[in-house]
Protein backbone atom coordinates (compact mmCIF):
# COMPACT_ATOMS: atom_id res chain seq x y z
CA UNK A 1 0.00 0.00 0.00
CA UNK A 2 1.50 3.81 -0.86
CA UNK A 3 1.68 6.42 1.58
CA UNK A 4 -0.07 9.38 1.29
CA UNK A 5 2.30 12.47 1.17
CA UNK A 6 1.70 15.30 4.01
CA UNK A 7 0.46 17.97 2.00
CA UNK A 8 0.93 20.61 5.05
CA UNK A 9 4.67 20.14 5.00
CA UNK A 10 4.74 21.53 1.43
CA UNK A 11 2.82 24.45 2.63
CA UNK A 12 5.60 25.83 5.29
CA UNK A 13 7.48 28.09 2.95
CA UNK A 14 8.40 31.52 3.11
CA UNK A 15 6.73 34.47 0.83
CA UNK A 16 7.99 37.74 0.66
CA UNK A 17 4.89 40.02 1.71
CA UNK A 18 4.73 44.04 1.85
CA UNK A 19 4.44 46.18 4.96
CA UNK A 20 1.60 48.51 3.91
CA UNK A 21 3.44 51.25 6.62
CA UNK A 22 7.19 51.55 5.35
CA UNK A 23 6.90 49.48 2.25
CA UNK A 24 9.59 47.15 2.46
CA UNK A 25 9.42 43.56 1.77
CA UNK A 26 10.01 40.73 4.40
CA UNK A 27 9.59 37.08 4.82
CA UNK A 28 6.88 35.04 6.22
CA UNK A 29 5.30 31.83 6.46
CA UNK A 30 2.61 30.40 3.88
CA UNK A 31 0.55 29.43 6.26
CA UNK A 32 0.44 32.09 8.64
CA UNK A 33 -0.34 34.47 5.71
CA UNK A 34 -3.09 32.05 4.55
CA UNK A 35 -4.56 32.18 7.82
CA UNK A 36 -4.51 35.73 8.08
CA UNK A 37 -2.98 36.31 11.23
CA UNK A 38 -1.33 39.35 12.46
CA UNK A 39 2.26 39.74 10.68
CA UNK A 40 4.94 41.97 12.33
CA UNK A 41 7.21 44.20 10.02
CA UNK A 42 10.98 43.77 10.81
CA UNK A 43 12.33 47.10 9.73
CA UNK A 44 9.33 49.22 11.25
CA UNK A 45 8.08 47.11 13.88
CA UNK A 46 4.68 47.41 13.20
CA UNK A 47 1.70 44.61 13.09
CA UNK A 48 -0.48 44.19 9.98
CA UNK A 49 -2.72 41.99 8.51
CA UNK A 50 -1.88 40.68 4.35
CA UNK A 51 -4.21 40.62 2.01
CA UNK A 52 -4.28 37.44 0.17
CA UNK A 53 -4.34 39.32 -3.29
CA UNK A 54 -1.37 41.36 -2.60
CA UNK A 55 1.16 38.70 -1.61
CA UNK A 56 4.74 39.41 -3.64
Amino acid sequence: MQQRKNSKNNRNYLIKCTCPNCTQQSEHSFSRVQKGSALMCPHCSKIFNQDKAAVA
